[in-house]
C-alpha cells in the first residue's frame, strides 16, 4: 500500500485508530504502520492510537487525543479550571474524568491523566467542534471537523472539589486564587445547584460553601 493513499483516507480523522484504519483498509498490514513511524509520516500516541505530525502541533488536536484514547472521559479538572480562567496558571497536562479506572499516559503529545467518578456523575459536558486541518475553531465551508467533550464550567468546580478531598479549610482554597470575575460572570448558580445536588455529597457541599465565602 502506498502512504498517499493511507494519508488520503485517514486525513480527515486526524488522530486515528487500527480501528479506523480496517475501515478503510480490512486487509491492513500493520507492520507498515511501524515503516512510517520509522519514517516520520505517522506518530504512535499509544496503543493502538496514532496522528500525522502536523495534528500533534494543535492544542484542540491534543485535546481531542484525551478524549479518545481513555473513554469514556471528558476534560475537567485543572485543564478546564485553566481553560475557563478560573485559575491563573496554565496547564501542562491534560486532565480528564472517566467512569473507567484512573490512568496517567505519557506520550509524545504530551501527558494525561484521567480520574474515576461514578457512572451517576458522568454529565455536565459540552463539546467544542475544531477544524481538524488549521487546528482552529473558525471554519471555512470546506471543512473536515472533531468534537471535544469538556465539563461547562459549572462541572468542572463540582469534579474539582468532588475529587480533591483536601481543600476543606478557607486558606487552602484561597490558595486555589479561583478569578472572582469570572465566578460572579459566568457560572449558572442554578445549573450549578442543581448540579450540586445530584452528587449528594455533604462534604462537598462544605467546600462549594467556603468557595463562595472567599470569592463572591
Amino acid at each position: 500500500m502506498l502512504y498517499i493513499e493511507f494519508r488520503n483516507k485517514l486525513s480527515e480523522f486526524g488522530i486515528f485508530s487500527t480501528t479506523d484504519i480496517k475501515k478503510y483498509f480490512p486487509g491492513f498490514d500493520r507492520r507498515r504502520l511501524s515503516e512510517w513511524q520509522d519514517k516520520g509520516y505517522i506518530i504512535k500516541i499509544r496503543n493502538s492510537w496514532y496522528c500525522f505530525p502536523e495534528y500533534a502541533r494543535h492544542e484542540n488536536s491534543y485535546w481531542l487525543t484525551a478524549n479518545l484514547i481513555h473513554t469514556p472521559s471528558y476534560i475537567s479538572l485543572e485543564t478546564a479550571l485553566s481553560w475557563y480562567q478560573i485559575v491563573p496558571e496554565s496547564a501542562f497536562s491534560v486532565t480528564s474524568v472517566t467512569t473507567n479506572k484512573p490512568r496517567h499516559y505519557k506520550t509524545p503529545l504530551g501527558d494525561y491523566f484521567y480520574n474515576t467518578i461514578k457512572p451517576s456523575l458522568f454529565f455536565g459536558y459540552k463539546f467544542i467542534e475544531f477544524d481538524i486541518d488549521s487546528g482552529s475553531r473558525t471554519f471555512s465551508n470546506n471543512k473536515n471537523t472533531r468534537q471535544i467533550r469538556i465539563a461547562d464550567i459549572e462541572k468542572t468546580i463540582l469534579d474539582f472539589f468532588y475529587l480533591n478531598h483536601h481543600y476543606n479549610a478557607e486558606d487552602d482554597i484561597r490558595e486555589l486564587r479561583f478569578n472572582p470575575i469570572v465566578l460572579r460572570d459566568d457560572l449558572d448558580i442554578d445549573k450549578f445547584y442543581h448540579y450540586l445536588d445530584t452528587f449528594k455529597s455533604n462534604a462537598l457541599e462544605k467546600r462549594v460553601k467556603l468557595m463562595f465565602k472567599i470569592y463572591l
